[in-house]
């Protein structure tokens, strides 16, 4: 990202350079050019570095994906907070669990929202994260706090399968498989 700023910043410098406004010879006026482009361009060209919607990770190889979630789940326990890396999923893809479908938007702040974060819920691997070019499976079992009052824990597990595009790479469909069916995950709650 910082080497294609650079790059952008060299050949908007000599266009600006190379540039006389029609009319005018004077180069005062280019000077006056440069510095408001330049200085305007300057901001955006050296703001921190964050993950756009377009900066996506393009035809990552199965392990490196696999790595990538792994950390998601493990790390920043996504399945309770929405915390994911987002440049590995298309803008499009779609959420499914056991209730309903939401768009990567949608799931991320919903999932932000509903539950607490650690140490309030927990959210555990179980077994590898195995990824081919077509898709990413991991199992997973959890404790779910809902941000709601009396901050109700279900306890629920199950597999989630996490579709790819074969064109790009990035995930297109997030699926949950519950071992459970709605209301024993319901019933299960317990108050803290």
């Amino acid at each position: 990202m910082l080497f294609s700023r650079i790059i952008f910043l060299s050949t908007l410098l000599t266009v600006v350079v190379s540039y006389t406004p029609s009319g005018s010879t004077s180069s005062s006026s280019r000077s006056q050019f440069l510095k408001s482009a330049f200085a305007s361009t300057a901001a955006i060209a050296f703001a921190p570095d964050v993950t756009l919607a377009n900066d996506k990770q393009l035809n990552l190889s199965p392990s490196d994906i696999a790595a990538i979630v792994k950390k998601d789940l493990v790390e920043n326990a996504f399945l309770t907070n929405g915390k994911l890396t987002r440049s590995i999923y298309d803008e499009k893809a779609t959420f499914t669990d056991e209730i309903d479908t939401y768009g990567l938007d949608q799931w991320i702040k919903g999932t932000s929202k509903l539950f607490v974060g650690p140490p309030g819920s927990r959210v555990s691997l179980v077994g590898p994260v195995e990824a081919s070019d077509k898709e990413i499976v991991f199992r997973f079992e959890e404790d779910l706090m809902f941000n709601i009052p009396f901050k109700p824990v279900v306890n629920l597990s199950g597999k989630v399968v996490l579709e790819r595009d074969l064109g790009t790479g990035l995930i297109t469909s997030y699926r949950e498989f519950w071992d459970q069916d709605v209301k024993t995950v319901l019933k299960s709650a317990k108050f803290k």
